[in-house]
């Protein structure tokens, strides 16, 4: 099984994703906004400050908008290591960094 790492970021957030690459298809995503905590769906953290909260919205808004693009895969999976990718469609800039590809049958032998 292959899986990549990618970090998903804007000005003032990065959120981690760990995917399996299957038939073209990045799924069984995993996301991480740091500290060792995955989860399968986007986080929703809370804020006191309302304009951190609004702007961590804006991030996850952003995000979801993102993977709706029919594209997103091929972005995703054809990323080179290290190579960035900018997605400008979405309130501020998104910028796709792929940081790591492995395959899970190796880890395991």
């Amino acid at each position: 099984m292959e899986r990549a790492v990618w970090i998903i970021l804007n000005n003032n957030f990065s959120l981690t994703l760990d995917s399996e690459i299957k038939n073209g298809k990045i799924v069984d995503k995993k996301f991480s906004p740091g500290s060792d905590l995955w989860t399968s769906e986007l986080p929703q953290l809370s804020f006191e400050d309302n304009h951190i909260q609004k702007d961590y919205d804006t991030f996850i808004s952003d995000i979801m908008t993102l993977f709706t693009e029919p594209s997103v895969d091929k972005v995703f999976i054809d990323a080179k290591l290290g190579e960035e990718s900018e997605y400008i469609n979405s309130k501020e800039p998104l910028v796709i960094r792929k940081i790591e590809e492995y395959s899970v049958d190796e880890i395991i032998e």
